[in-house]
Formats: C-alpha cells, sequence, structure tokens
C-alpha cells in the first residue's frame, strides 16, 4: 500500500480519534509551537478588543465580527477537508477530525480576519470598497503564512493535483486568490448583518439566522467572486464546456489585476481615520508580522539547500521577495491606519 503524501493522514491512531493530543517534543520543530501560540494570543486580543469596543460603544458588532469569523473558517475548513482534499495540515498540539483539523487552524480566522476587518473599518469606507479593501490587506499579510507554512510542513500540497496549479514557489496561485476573494465575501456580508442590520435594530430572530447562515452566504458569493479566475485556471465540470482550454496564464492575469485593482483603490481612496489611534488593534498584527519575521530568519538556511527542483528537505520553499514586501506593506498599513494621535 502506498504512503500517504501527508505524515499526519499516517498516524493511524491519530486518524481514529476525533480527538488527538501530541507533547511538544512529538511536533517536527519549534516553529509548530511559535506558530500556535502566535494565533493562540491573537484569538485572545481579538476578544479583548471586542469586549472593549462593546464597552465604549455599547454595540455588539464587534463581537458579531469575532463570531463571524470564527464560524466561517471553521465551516470553509472542513468543508474543505472532504471536498478537495488538495492539502493536508502537520501534526501540531491539538488535532480535530481525525488528524485534519488543528486547534490553531480554527483559531486562525478569527485571530486575523477580525483584525484585518477591524483596521480597515476604521477608514469608513462605503461597503464595497470595504469589501475590496479587507480583501486586499487580509491577502497581502495571509501571503506572507502562505508562503512560510508548506516550506516549513505545516502543512503540504498535492502538487499533482490539477486544482492546485500554477504555483508561485511552494503555494498554488488558488490559494491566493481565494483568500483574497472569500475574505472580501465575508467583509461585505459582515458590513450588512453585523453592523448596519445592528444599527437599524434588526429583529434578534433575524440576526440570529443571519449570522447562523453567514458561513454559507459567504461561501456561495466567494465562490461567485471565483468565478472569472475558474474560467481559465478548471479543467473540470462545468468549466471542460466552455470553448477554450485550461489557461493558467489568463487565470494568473485574472488574480493579478483583481487584487492589484483592490490594492489601488485601497491607496486611492485612503482617509485619515476620524477615530483615535487603537494600540490594542495594532498588538497581534505586529506580532504576527514580527513572529514570522522572526521565524523566517532563524529557518533561513533553508534557502541554502534548496535542490534544483526547487525544494529543500523534499518541501517547496516560499517567495522570499513577496515575502519581504508583504511584511513592509503590512506594516505600513497598520501604522498609517492608527496616525499618531494630534494634542
Amino acid at each position: 500500500m502506498q504512503e500517504h503524501i501527508a505524515y499526519a493522514m499516517r498516524n493511524e491512531e491519530a486518524r481514529n480519534a476525533l480527538v488527538y493530543f501530541n507533547a511538544p517534543s512529538k511536533l517536527l520543530d519549534w516553529s509548530f509551537l511559535a506558530i500556535e501560540w502566535i494565533i493562540f494570543a491573537g484569538v485572545i486580543l481579538a476578544l479583548l478588543h471586542a469586549l472593549k469596543y462593546k464597552r465604549e460603544t455599547g454595540s455588539n458588532s464587534a463581537l458579531l465580527t469575532l463570531l463571524g469569523c470564527f464560524l466561517y473558517g471553521l465551516s470553509i475548513d472542513i468543508l474543505s477537508y472532504y471536498t478537495v482534499e488538495n492539502f493536508w495540515h502537520g501534526e501540531f498540539s491539538v488535532m480535530f477530525l481525525y488528524n485534519r483539523l488543528p486547534l490553531y487552524i480554527a483559531c486562525f480566522y478569527p485571530a486575523f480576519m477580525y483584525h484585518a476587518y477591524m483596521m480597515i473599518k476604521r477608514l469608513d469606507f462605503p461597503p464595497l470598497l470595504e469589501a475590496a479593501s479587507v480583501g486586499f490587506f487580509a491577502g497581502f499579510m495571509y501571503l506572507i503564512f502562505d508562503n512560510l507554512g508548506p516550506m516549513l510542513g505545516w502543512w503540504i500540497w498535492d502538487t499533482a493535483d490539477p486544482t492546485t496549479w500554477p504555483y508561485i514557489n511552494s503555494v498554488p496561485l488558488t490559494s491566493y486568490h481565494w483568500f483574497f476573494t472569500f475574505t472580501a465575501a465575508f467583509a461585505l456580508i459582515n458590513r450588512t448583518i453585523s453592523w448596519e442590520w445592528l444599527n437599524k435594530q434588526k429583529s434578534k430572530g433575524a440576526l440570529i439566522a443571519a449570522h447562523a447562515l453567514q458561513p454559507v452566504g459567504t461561501i456561495l458569493l466567494g465562490s461567485l467572486f471565483f468565478i472569472p479566475y475558474n474560467l481559465f485556471s478548471k479543467s473540470a465540470p462545468p468549466y471542460d464546456m466552455l470553448p477554450w482550454a485550461q489557461n493558467l496564464e489568463l487565470a494568473a492575469l485574472v488574480h493579478v489585476v483583481t487584487f492589484s485593482l483592490a490594492g489601488w483603490l485601497l491607496m486611492l481612496n485612503w482617509r485619515t481615520p476620524k477615530a483615535e489611534r487603537d494600540t490594542l488593534l495594532m498588538v497581534f498584527p505586529f506580532l504576527y508580522l514580527a513572529g514570522h519575521a522572526y521565524i523566517y530568519i532563524a529557518k533561513f538556511d533553508l534557502y541554502f539547500t534548496v535542490t534544483p527542483n526547487g525544494l529543500s528537505h523534499g518541501l517547496a520553499v516560499g517567495n522570499l521577495i513577496a515575502v519581504l514586501l508583504a511584511l513592509v506593506g503590512s506594516a505600513f498599513v497598520v501604522l498609517k491606519a492608527n496616525p499618531v494621535n494630534e494634542k
């Protein structure tokens, strides 16, 4: 019997357990613990910020945003485990769903997406511009994590699966486009049900139903936003019925154009926030950026062991230039969105 591509799927004991615990000494290396604790800290900081927002404004909008991030993230990840099956996580301290879902991944969306959304929310954009800007900013920051994870074994892509093509170093372009479009979809729906509906004092029944269905709505709207990319990237039904063949170059162009347009719109419409600097909101983004930068530096020797086929110890390395741009650019956005208060 051929070995599974992912080592986590070769752990028979864990694969038969709904919840499985791994001692720190059993993990591949220290970076697994590092990213776990960065994300766990992010969830705590997000909750503290949402509670602070509630105290200061009396509004539950930030708390509902945090809840929406958690429900959407859990839904999209679990759905992907049993549908596309083109990637698998490595083994972390706490694993769920028969060794498929690490606890830190369940925490990643509320930690990461909450801060990205609330950061752009400070700019007080209209709904569509806000959604595009959240998608761009979150996608830009996610790029750092997306490049580091595969080269350290945090997860592994099935490079033989056509749904993951084309690759930019260790990352499928599909992954970039997915996070950008689906986060924009989440932001657009969340603006309506967590902020506008709450301000209009919609009934509790309507709010509960809307938030329960938010993950479904986000996935459907995100899939709609994804169609232009799929028109050229997919060779599976129903896209195999199109009068042209799969064209990964045009698919890449779709991503570059739409992602760049979102970034251009953000910069073109940038405004100084009316609210005072939100120091608490800044903590996780800088912890995330500094933590990833440290891990990159500590693991930089991997770039000196790359074989002619682009692998280091059997794993693809990330795009260092893109990561450096994202580190600097993301830090710039966080600082610009939180200018020093004038006395």
